[in-house]
């Protein structure tokens, strides 16, 4: 079978990626205050945040350590999980915040549904910009 080629940025570039996705994630929840709520909100709309938000943390964690073999899955299963806590603490004493159970088991499932990228990626074939660069010039 052939494996679907994947661009595999520098390593530092790839954790400022993780740096960037968990900075939007501090911003947003306790830095500024709360998004007013659409118009006509679904009732999850703020859960559907969290849920992309951590899934998104975990997609970049799981990128940036692609090359790494030691305790990867702890690494990009417990951190999202651990910072989405941080930040549900981080909430607690701001009065126009407040920490939920709710928000911390949507910020869970969005970091275990994108932790599935590890199932595929034995499918991917991940190249260095020097790899992609030679096939191009073939």
């Amino acid at each position: 079978m052939r494996r679907i080629p994947v661009l595999l940025l520098p390593r530092w570039l790839r954790y400022l990626g993780v740096l960037s996705v968990a900075g939007v994630l501090l911003y947003f929840s306790v830095l500024t205050t709360p998004p007013v709520s659409p118009p006509e909100p679904d009732p999850l709309w703020d859960k559907k945040l969290h849920f992309v938000g951590y899934g998104a943390l975990t997609l970049a964690l799981a990128y940036a350590t692609v090359q790494q073999e030691r305790r990867r899955i702890a690494l990009v299963v417990g951190i999202p999980i651990a910072y989405g806590l941080l930040i549900e603490g981080l909430q607690l004493p701001q009065p126009t915040r407040s920490a939920s159970f709710a928000d911390a088991l949507a910020n869970t499932i969005g970091v275990v549904l994108a932790s599935s990228w590890l199932l595929i990626e034995s499918r991917l074939q991940y190249l260095t910009p020097a790899e992609v660069l030679a096939a191009l010039s073939e």
